[in-house]
């Protein structure tokens, strides 16, 4: 089944409704668009005369972004003062853009102009989704990854009983209380096992102090192990948490393929979020559908 296509372009749109308030001004996408072609196609370039060149284009490309963005400001309040849906909805769309697209050139100035060292924290890694944060986590195939974290408290019954959507990330020896709680307000009490990835490890005082409240606590320590160590990761109960946990990856891939939760089509962070409560919420209704 075809999809009807807009035939005039958004930009098109855009100079006309422009047009309508006196302000003539021309599109330089083609020139963007040349300028940021060579740099991707010359930034592996190692040689002094190449990297120079490649600098001295990137300080063309703010510039000239930068004129944009001030043009775009210009264009937001005039097309603010019209009475008109079309022209409302065009500036409803630079209004949320615009802010974005300073702290963009403004972070590539920083990088590439002045050689500062720029935080993740502080960048912007998307124009469209300016909330999404850059995550490492290690895996071979996937050095670096684009999204949001996610946590997740699974039942032995394959039952997903909470899960939460951070806005900014945090480490995973910092979420066992949250999930320690979650349980609780569930079942009225603490889990007979608790079992996690060695992300979750922070030392052996808190395995222990989570080992007088829990019957058994399968998380793995990080580093070299003391025969104590060794005998309580090789003891059958510590073996079965750990086969336990592996059964979260069968959900998380069921998740990213049965529900589509490996990439979120939907706008905003409260939309995303949203859209991980609804493959949640569809995974628990199959899961007890089967039960």
């Amino acid at each position: 089944m075809g999809q009807l296509q807009d035939p005039v372009p958004a930009d098109e749109r855009s100079r006309d409704e422009l047009r309508q308030v006196g302000f003539a001004h021309r599109f330089h996408t083609r020139k963007i668009k040349k300028l940021a072609l060579y740099i991707v196609r010359n930034s592996d370039k190692k040689a002094k005369d190449a990297q120079r060149k490649i600098k001295s284009v990137y300080r063309k490309l703010i510039d000239r972004v930068k004129w944009i963005v001030e043009t775009g400001e210009l264009a937001w309040r005039l097309l603010s003062l019209r009475f008109d849906v079309k022209a409302m909805a065009i500036a409803s769309e630079l209004r949320r853009y615009l802010p974005v697209a300073k702290k963009i050139t403004n972070q590539a100035e920083r990088r590439v102009i002045n050689g500062e060292q720029v935080p993740s924290a502080e960048k912007v890694f998307s124009l469209f989704e300016d909330h999404t944060e850059l995550i490492k986590r290690g895996k071979a195939g996937k050095p670096i990854e684009f999204g949001h974290k996610i946590l997740l408290v699974e039942t032995g019954e394959k039952f997903i009983i909470h899960y939460e959507t951070m806005a900014k990330q945090r480490a995973d020896k910092d979420l066992i209380q949250e999930s320690l709680d979650a349980h609780g307000k569930v079942f009225g009490c603490g889990p007979a096992v608790l079992a996690g990835d060695k992300g979750f490890y922070e030392s052996m005082e808190q395995i222990k102090s989570l080992s007088g409240k829990i019957g058994t606590v399968s998380i793995c320590k990080k580093g070299r192990r003391t025969a104590e160590e060794d005998a309580r990761e090789s003891s059958e109960e510590f073996k079965a948490g750990q086969r336990f946990r592996a059964g979260i990856e069968g959900t998380i891939s069921a998740l990213k393929r049965a529900y589509k939760l490996g990439r979120c089509l939907f706008k905003g962070f409260k939309n995303f979020t949203s859209s991980v409560g609804c493959a949640v919420f569809c995974h628990n209704l199959v899961i007890l559908a089967g039960t």
